[in-house]
């Protein structure tokens, strides 16, 4: 080789080694030739171990996980590209990586969603493949973390004889948990998977009610939600519930989804109603709860706590006064308020706060709800209240919400720009912060894409959202040029951008949404000109 294609060569090779992504070169044989240093970074790997070795023999599989042969499945990939001569991606795929004895050696777990291209001289025979290692572990483990969280969720409401549900406000999506059918007497399937199927089913007296506390939270940015009213059952009777729901809100405080539980207070109507006919049954049944009880009379003062919360809290028995003591600092100012405005209102009583256990001294979070019993003037005579134990699943559904703040902010510090745009109009439901340095600080949500981007229905782009949207194909524009203002200062400059148009598909298969998404590969493309203007001059010189 002439000196002057060597140092082609190394220059271009060294180029390689800077690009941003996960690539390596490998030829037919499977043999690795270079590696970018993102690669090497990615992998835990030094380019000395790599170049010139077969790629299991770098990569083998992690001992300690027999049941997953992930080099098999990754083989099968390549085997499709020196077969067929065509790009191959892999969705998911664990492939753990070996940790180097510096560093403790044994593998670590990672996942990946492989491509990889064929290289073709001009006669169409395979010279190598390209392999771009996207790194999707953070997600997959987010992910999982966030399902292990559900699930959680799902057991603490079994044991409170619940019915845990979700909805997606975007998709208006519904989903129930267990025992829908044991309790109301409905398959998931018999409710259906709109917010509709639960629209339809609440009182209509009660209705108009739910939904002014639901706006009313949501409005003031409140993270819970709770309401009591009728539910339809299956055969046709009402039963009395409450329910309660901890709503997400977005990055723009725009409620997303909304997390929560029902549980049927029949049986409390019942033995309320049992007790008023019986002042014996009615102590007994104080007494033998299984959680903490109070009364008090009609000016909302404390006279009475069952043996639970003398148990509980160490306060002698028959002890009324001081109870506030047993409150977290933090919370007993709100706990005063709130009680003397219902209590003079004659409201339902409900409120969340932390009581002190005299065996740990910690303190627990508890759901405190009282009613006043009415004497048939239907004047107030007593109130009467109990506590719930939710310090469990308020950590549970804590952990669920901070997972999908962590998301969020994973989504907005991603190098790819994001926009979500959802059914036939393509209405904005999200959008990352990289769209406003693209198009500046437009209104985007809740907007349809031809009212956002007006100057852009000349243009392909209409086009291609609705080819995506009916088709449910993938269009890639590469290398498109943009003016872009970087800093956000009214300064731009052209930048480069690949553009990807993913179709978001329903269980059926079919397009709800398009996704858009917008890579910078301003620098590539400055290196890949610099590199073939050089490669210009020197074939001049020659």
């Amino acid at each position: 080789m002439p000196q002057r294609d060597s140092n082609l060569a190394a220059m271009l090779g060294s180029i390689f080694h800077l690009l941003p992504g996960l690539y390596l070169v490998m030829t037919p044989d499977l043999v690795i030739q270079h590696a970018t240093d993102a690669y090497l970074k990615a992998t835990l790997a030094f380019r000395e171990n790599l170049i010139g070795r077969y790629f299991f023999e770098v990569f083998p599989n992690n001992p300690s996980t027999p049941d997953l042969d992930s080099a098999h499945n990754f083989e099968l990939s390549l085997q499709y590209v020196l077969e067929h001569k065509q790009e191959h991606t892999m969705a998911v795929l664990r492939y753990d990586i070996p940790r180097p004895q510096s560093s403790g050696g044994g593998f670590e777990e990672r996942y990946w969603s492989p491509i990889s291209r064929p290289i073709l001289d001009d006669a169409g025979n395979l010279l190598y493949i390209l392999h771009e290692a996207r790194d999707i572990t953070k997600e997959v483990l987010n992910e999982q973390e966030h399902l292990h969280n559900q699930e959680r969720l799902y057991m603490l409401t079994d044991a409170l004889h619940a019915v845990s549900w979700e909805y997606d406000i975007i998709r208006n999506k519904m989903t129930w948990g267990k025992g829908l059918q044991e309790f109301f007497g409905y398959t998931p399937e018999e409710m259906g998977s709109g917010g509709e199927s639960w629209d339809m089913r609440v009182h209509p007296s009660d209705f108009d009610e739910v939904q002014k506390g639901i706006q009313q939270a949501t409005r003031s940015g409140n993270r819970i939600w709770s309401g009591e009213y009728r539910f339809r059952k299956a055969d046709g009777t009402y039963a009395p519930v409450l329910d309660q729901g901890y709503i997400i809100y977005d990055a723009m405080g725009n409620p997303i989804r909304t997390i929560g539980s029902i549980i049927d207070l029949s049986r409390s109507k019942r033995f309320e109603e049992d007790l008023q006919a019986s002042d014996a049954r009615f102590w007994h049944m104080l007494e033998v709860l299984p959680h903490m009880a109070w009364i008090a009379d009609t000016t909302g003062r404390l006279i009475y706590f069952n043996e639970n919360w003398y148990n509980y809290t160490g306060m002698k028995a028959g002890q009324v006064d001081g109870w506030i003591n047993a409150v977290h600092p933090e919370d007993s100012a709100q706990l005063l308020s709130t009680w003397q405005e219902t209590t003079k209102n004659g409201d339902f009583f409900e409120m969340e706060y932390r009581i002190k256990s005299k065996v740990t001294g910690e303190y627990r979070w508890f759901l405190d709800r009282g009613a006043p019993m009415l004497d048939e003037q239907g004047k107030t005579k007593l109130w009467i209240g109990s506590y719930t134990d939710i310090d469990d699943q308020k950590t549970a559904l804590n952990q669920v919400i901070l997972k999908d703040q962590y998301l969020e902010k994973v989504l907005n510090a991603s190098p790819a720009h994001l926009c979500l745009l959802e059914g036939p109009q393509h209405i904005c439901r999200y959008i990352t912060p990289g769209f406003h340095k693209l198009y500046g600080n437009r209104q985007y949500i809740g907007r349809p894409a031809k009212e956002i981007w007006p100057e852009l229905q000349i243009t392909p782009f209409a086009e291609r959202l609705e080819q995506v949207y009916t088709q449910s194909a993938t269009i890639a524009v590469e290398e498109f040029e943009l003016a872009f203002d970087r800093h956000l200062n009214g300064g731009k400059e052209n930048a480069y951008f690949n553009i990807k148009y993913h179709p978001l598909l329903n269980n059926e298969g079919s397009a709800e949404g398009v996704l858009i998404s917008a890579v910078e590969v301003t620098e590539l493309v400055h290196m890949r000109k610099k590199a073939e203007q050089l490669a210009a001059e020197l074939q001049k010189k020659h």
